[in-house]
């Protein structure tokens, strides 16, 4: 992280909080104080750090600027897709056969990256789950992989293109494991902020450990999640377990309202 003072930058150390990239939680640390959501109104461009209007930006935007500014911006527009433009580095991760970091355009097909720069998975083994964006990205099945590699098309399957890195898993990943590995993350994670994140997190942990079926009760921590959390962080879980539990199907009952 970076701020500025008196026409001096300087990098901030982060602490390791996944929530910090939300633009709040990031002004927070900037500040000095916890790495939280904050409730909006107000925006950041109207007050943010240090209650000045402040503008958030990624790397991989700011990355993309000097390109823009040699070859202008109608050529960069001209990649992607005509709703989705420009460009989308993409991180495929050790399972691959080529695990790396590739830039690509919005809209390339995500099988093209899984078996055309990705080389499939190693040693031969087969894909079961492919999960996008990040740990609450979501999951698609390996017959499920003819989408664009954007945020409309990812969508539309109850995935999200977020920072678009990709994850493989193979059969030899129980479908249970995978179910408890997004718990665990979402509950170390959550920032504490709000109780239906905080403890709600908490409660699907203990249910997927449990490796029963949670019917209704799924159900119930599904809605609060959604409709109660501050973030978009608590907002995604349900859409990232939902999407676990359409790939695996009856091996993950009780999962998918």
């Amino acid at each position: 992280m970076t701020r500025s003072e008196a026409g001096q930058t300087y990098g901030v150390e982060g602490a390791g909080s996944y929530v910090a990239g939300e633009e709040t939680a990031l002004i927070a640390e900037l500040e000095g104080g916890r790495g939280c959501a904050r409730p909006r109104p107000p925006y950041p461009t109207e007050r943010g750090l240090w209650d000045a209007p402040t503008v958030v930006n990624n790397v991989e935007t700011l990355a993309a600027v000097p390109w823009i500014v040699r070859r202008g911006g109608e050529a960069y527009a001209r990649r992607g897709t005509p709703a989705e433009t420009g460009t989308k580095l993409v991180c495929l991760s050790e399972r691959f056969a080529r695990p790396g970091c590739y830039e690509v355009e919005l809209g390339t097909p995500v099988r093209r990256i899984v078996t055309e720069l990705g080389g499939d998975l190693k040693d031969g083994a087969a894909l079961a789950a492919l999960q996008v964006g990040g740990p609450l990205g979501g999951f698609l099945a390996a017959d499920a992989l003819d989408v664009p590699l954007t945020e409309a098309g990812l969508s539309a399957r109850g995935a999200a293109l977020g920072h678009a890195g990709l994850v493989a898993f193979d059969e030899r990943v129980a479908p249970v494991d995978a179910l408890r590995h997004v718990w665990e993350f979402a509950a170390a994670e959550s920032c504490g902020a709000c109780s239906p994140c905080r403890v709600g997190s908490c409660r699907g942990l203990e249910m997927a450990s449990a490796g029963t079926s949670p019917g209704q009760e799924w159900e119930r921590l599904s809605r609060v999640l959604t409709d109660a959390s501050l973030c978009a962080f608590g907002r995604r879980i349900p859409p990232a377990v939902h999407s676990l539990a359409r790939v695996y199907g009856d091996r993950l009952a009780g999962w998918d309202p």
